[in-house]
This record gives structure tokens, sequence and C-alpha cells, in this order.
């Protein structure tokens, strides 16, 4: 499960906001120190920002100078593969082999497409570690560092302290005594607590709240919204929750049912919650599923030596893939359109270029404290009428020819294949200057 776990977050590195992550980084350990400022925006220029996630940018970035963007390919295979591994170890209730593989698979699909190359990988793990201590299969007392880890490492703590508060009123209404469970969540609220001794202090503690008052920045974000089921991930997500189901119909326990029904709701509402509720859903399954099958897995057999030997096999190709492909795929983006731009005095260090908000992460990661950037995907920084006039851009709506105005580019970027770069090539006000397979660049006439 480990070596599954490692193949599903071993992706060469794409991601965009993974890219300003690492850009971040690069700031913290390169001796800039900790952004209290934007440092890559010119439309949030000086504006306060809490880095929520600095533990896992300044981890991207310590090892990035010691072992490359590879490095950091394989820190995160290494991640998912503890996610993997302890989400088998919460499987052990089910006690045998296909009851346990019965809950565990679908996760595994879930990661393969949802746990991406954020810092969300580090909060799984916290995640996961808070829900074995309240299984009683851990000392809780190192939950005092999982839960400052967490704070520093991504938003969904909050998740994590609900999941536990949903397992001990499960356990309460199930009329046992919910003392361990307490004693979790007791400990990583102490070490939540502990966690505002932070470069940012206490405000990592209400920016999930700040966050989610940003609703209208965050209506436009597809992950905010309830999922379309457009992706295996997702499918396999709705099969963790009909076995969760059944695992109810066939042994009725209330710690196993309320956190499927806050947290299967939670996913429905918001795709972003699919790989939080997806760990959360396993211990409730596993013990629904318990001694479903003969096989347990306690006793080794062969078949299990070629298991572990291919596993063995499947972490080397993982790790040799890390090592000598090129870390980095960046086809997605206007690389050639950017090397343009620098070429002809349109450096978007210094000029002002308008352009997509993943455009904006690269740009980051390339110029690091020189980026001149119209957007990013940081939507809990940028003012509300850059994130509205960038929606009225993207739609080429009415009153896209003011809101280009407001920012007077040097030059836009966009993609051919967007109304925007439609609209430009009819305007006399603009003039195509380049173009490729996927972007277009204009300046004004």
């Amino acid at each position: 499960m480990a070596a599954a776990g490692a193949a599903a977050g071993a992706e060469v590195l794409s991601d965009n906001s993974l890219l300003t992550h690492i850009a971040t980084g690069r700031l913290i350990v390169g001796g800039h120190g900790f952004p209290h400022v934007d440092p890559y925006t010119f439309t949030a220029e000086g504006l306060p920002w809490v880095v929520q996630s600095w533990l896992p940018a300044a981890l991207y970035g310590g090892v990035e100078r010691v072992a490359g963007l590879e490095g950091v390919r394989l820190l995160f295979a290494a991640t998912a593969a503890v996610v993997a591994a302890l989400g088998w170890l919460l499987t052990r209730p089910a006690g045998t082999l296909l009851g346990r593989l019965a809950a565990v698979v679908p996760l595994l699909a879930v990661g393969f497409e949802g746990w991406g190359q954020r810092p969300l990988l580090l909060g799984l793990v916290c995640l996961a570690v808070a829900l074995v201590a309240a299984a009683d299969e851990l000392d809780p007392r190192w939950l005092l560092i999982v839960g400052w880890i967490w704070l520093n490492s991504h938003g969904s703590w909050p998740l994590g302290v609900v999941a536990l508060v949903g397992f001990a009123a499960g356990r309460r209404a199930d009329g046992d005594a919910p003392t361990v469970e307490l004693r979790a969540l007791a400990w990583l609220g102490g070490g939540l607590v502990l966690g505002s001794l932070n470069p940012y202090g206490p405000r990592l503690l209400t920016f999930p709240v700040e966050l989610l008052g940003r609703r209208e920045a965050l209506r436009g974000i597809l992950e905010w919204q309830p999922p379309n089921f457009d992706d295996v991930g997702q499918w396999a997500f709705l099969v963790l929750v009909a076995l969760a189901v059944v695992g109810v119909r066939r042994r009725p326990s209330w710690r196993a049912t309320l956190p499927v029904v806050l947290f299967a709701t939670m996913a429905l509402v918001s795709a972003r919650n699919i790989p939080v509720a997806s760990v959360v859903l396993l211990p409730g399954l596993a013990h629904g599923l318990a001694d479903l099958g003969s096989v347990s897995g306690k006793t080794r057999s062969r078949a299990a030596t070629a298991v572990t030997a291919v596993a063995v096999a499947l972490a080397a190709v993982v790790g040799i893939s890390a090592l000598t492909e090129p870390p980095l795929d960046l086809r997605a983006y206007p690389t050639e359109a950017i090397a343009f731009l620098r070429a002809n005095d349109l450096d978007p260090s210094t000029a002002t270029i308008v352009t997509h908000d993943y455009v904006g992460n690269l740009l980051e990661l390339a110029d690091g404290a020189e980026a001149n950037v119209f957007i990013d995907d940081r939507v809990e920084l940028l003012p509300l009428s850059v994130i509205l006039d960038y929606r009225l851009l993207l739609g080429g709506g009415p009153g896209w020819e003011e809101a280009l105005e407001r920012y007077q580019p040097d030059a836009v970027l966009w993609d051919r294949g967007e109304p925007l770069a439609q609209l430009l090539a009819l305007s006399t006000a603009w003039v195509e200057v380049y173009e490729d397979d996927g972007f277009v660049v204009f300046t004004p006439a």
C-alpha cells in the first residue's frame, strides 16, 4: 500500500499552486525571511500576506536546495506513501484482507486523482495520525507535535477537529465513554494552540474562518464547488460512501455513522473535501466490513512474499523515474510565449503583463522576489476587485475593455482558444505580436 501511495504521489511536478509554494520556500531558505506582505503581484503589492502553508514551503525550498526539484518530487512520493500506509493501518478493524482492500483501494484511487502536489498531503498525514490515536493505536501525546505541524502546514485542521468530535459523539451515542477520542482531541487541540508559536502568530488559527468569509472570491474556483464526477477519484469516493452505507447497515454503529454523514455531506458540497473525507470514512468502513471473507493476512504466504517483492520493485521504479525524468512538466504553460516577451523588451518582471492566474504562478517560480504578476491563485490575498476583473476577462463579457484598461498592460498573454483572445484579435486597439499553438500575445496598437 505504501508503494502504491508513492506511485500516486510521484507525478512529475506541474501543479500551478506548487510553483508558488516552491518560490516562497526559496525566499524563506534563501535569506529573504518569511514574507509578511505580497512579494509577487503588482495588484496586491504591499498588502499583508499570511503564508498559511509556510512550513511545507520552507520544506520544499530546503529539499530543493539539497536535492533539486527531483528531491521535491521524491518528497511528495514519500509523503503519499505515508498517507497510504496510515490508511491501511486505519482499516485494521476489518480484520480480513478482503475487507481491508475494499476500504483502502478506493482511497488510493482518490489519491491518484485528488492528493495532488500540495501541502494537503501533509494535512492528510496529520489527519490520519490523529485518527490512529483516536482508535487507541497511538499514544495521543504525539498529537501535540502533530497539531503544531498541521496548523502550520494546511488549513484542513478544523476538519480534523470535526472528525474527532464526530467519532466521540458517535461513541457516546453507542452508549460507551469516548475517553480515547476525547483524549486525542485534547492533545490535538493543545498542539493547535501551540502551533500559534510561528512566524505569523495566532493568525493561522483564524485563517480558515477568514478564508470562508471571502465567499465571493471563492465562488469561481472549481475545487470549492460540488463535485461534477468527471474523474475516477470522485467516482471512487462515491464507492467509498456506498461501502460505508453497506457497512453501517451490516454492523450498525453511531461511531461509524456520524462521520460518514458529516463528511460525505461536506464532500458533496465542496470537491476539495473529498481527499479528507476519504480518510475519515476508513475507520467506520473497516468496522462495518469486519470479518468479510476468510483470509486475514496474519500468516505470511508465498503470495504475500511475491506481493512484497512487487511493492519493493514499484517503489524502486518510482524512485528511479523521479531521479531520471525531468522534474518539471511545463507543457501546459506558455513557456515559449514568455521567452518571446523576455526577448522583446516585455520582460514580465518589469513590464505589466495581464495573463492567467496559473501563468502568474509560473512567473513567481521563475522570477522570485522580482516577480511582477497580475494575478495568481492566492484568493486569500488578492483584492476582490482584481478577482472579479479576472473573471470578466476569462468570460469576455461586457465590460472586458474597462477591466483591461484598469491595469494599463504593456501586453496581454492569453490562451488563444478563449473569448478574450478572439475579442482582442477583433479590436483595433490591440495588435497581435506573437502566437503559437496554445497562446497569443497582444500589445496596445
